[in-house]
């Protein structure tokens, strides 16, 4: 489900998020590894409460005046929906930031709802699905000019245990069960970033071209392409004011299974759907927020969004794409970060989700 931490309480009071482009004259390296135990707790459709506990080691390969912090953290979090959670992460900079270190090793035990295939899938129609799955990340990109980096990713998934039992989708069955296994997909990376600030920004720009080819050769049981591209902007209309937008879109090929779909929804973007609401090989999504600071630690944000899923690029319908719109409270915990805590309420069309996390959408 591409779970995250959405929110670790008083986090950034101790360290910083990092992440390409930061600015390097707010990162300031005081001792050279710092061990920080915290409690973590968040909020979303998919998950409703979850808690648990998360370790963050915070150290800096360089100096602080030209080399941000490299952090590692370990998660362990268990959610009302009996989702079990087990999470490590790193990013890691080098030197001078010559190279980019960036993955994660994860294990969930994942009740889901479940609603077919499709862009027009019928809300009575939900079941639950449970599964199990192991999923590694890792990505190795390489500055090569200001604000530009470029290198290589892999990544591999098994899930297995896969539970569903049908009361409507029965002809899914076979499916699903059939697109257990592996993936393991070896792709590139492009990453342009010139953001004033990864976690809050109030101008510059942000894309990220990507690709994952996954191949019998690499050890995958499913033979399949995917190609993504993250666009965002950010102007800044005075001190107090910022207006953003961001296109995502995924692209699979055919054979893509069920998990590895595209998926419609969530705390990210169009906001105010279920995460896996609607799934299928492609996603188009577009979504603009408003962002206005009342003082020096608390704002709001109006936010609204369009997408949709489809099977192949020529079966987008712009006409029928989905909508969602919403709102939202940002308290500022870190102001040298400008790191928010962030409570969106989002609706969509016949749907709506409450949403408490950490850090802006996008």
């Amino acid at each position: 489900m591409r779970i995250k931490v959405v929110i670790v309480i008083l986090a950034f009071m101790f360290t910083g998020r990092i992440g390409i482009s930061q600015e390097n004259d707010s990162i300031r390296t005081e001792k050279k590894l710092r061990i920080i135990p915290l409690p973590a707790l968040f909020y979303t459709p998919e998950t409703r409460l979850g808690f648990g506990a998360l370790t963050t080691g915070v150290f800096n390969l360089g100096d602080g005046s030209t080399t941000r912090n490299s952090n590692v953290q370990l998660l362990a979090a268990y959610t009302l929906e009996r989702q079990t959670i087990l999470q490590s992460s790193h990013t890691i900079f080098s030197r001078g930031e010559k190279f980019i270190f960036d993955g994660e090793l994860n294990y969930f035990d994942f009740p889901i709802f479940y609603y077919g295939i499709g862009n027009d899938t019928n809300d009575d129609f939900e079941e639950d699905l449970t599964y199990q799955l192991v999923e590694f990340r890792e990505r190795v990109v390489r500055k090569v000019s200001n604000n530009l980096f470029v290198g290589l990713q892999y990544r591999f998934t098994n899930l297995y245990d896969l539970t569903f039992n049908p009361e409507f989708l029965v002809d899914d069955k076979p499916l699903l069960e059939s697109q257990t296994g592996k993936n393991s997909g070896l792709g590139w990376a492009v990453i342009y970033d010139n953001r004033d600030n990864v976690l809050n920004a109030t101008k510059g720009a942000f894309i990220n071209m990507s690709s994952f080819y996954h191949q019998e050769q690499f050890g995958s049981d499913f033979t399949y392409n995917r190609y993504t591209l993250d666009a965002r902007k950010y102007w800044s209309l005075n001190d107090k004011t910022v207006v953003a937008a961001q296109f995502f879109g995924e692209f699979n090929s055919s054979n893509t299974p069920f998990r590895e779909m595209a998926l419609l929804g969530g705390d990210m973007i169009m906001r105010g759907y279920y995460n896996g609401r609607y799934r299928d090989n492609q996603q188009m999504a577009l979504q603009t927020e408003y962002r206005r600071q009342l003082n020096s630690w608390i704002g709001f944000t109006a936010f609204a969004a369009t997408g949709d899923v489809a099977t192949k690029l020529n079966s987008f319908d712009l006409g029928d794409f989905k909508w969602a719109a919403g709102g939202g409270i940002r308290f500022m915990v870190n102001k040298s970060e400008r790191a928010n805590i962030r409570i969106d309420y989002g609706i969509g069309d016949g749907t709506s989700g409450f949403y408490f996390a950490f850090a802006e959408a996008f």
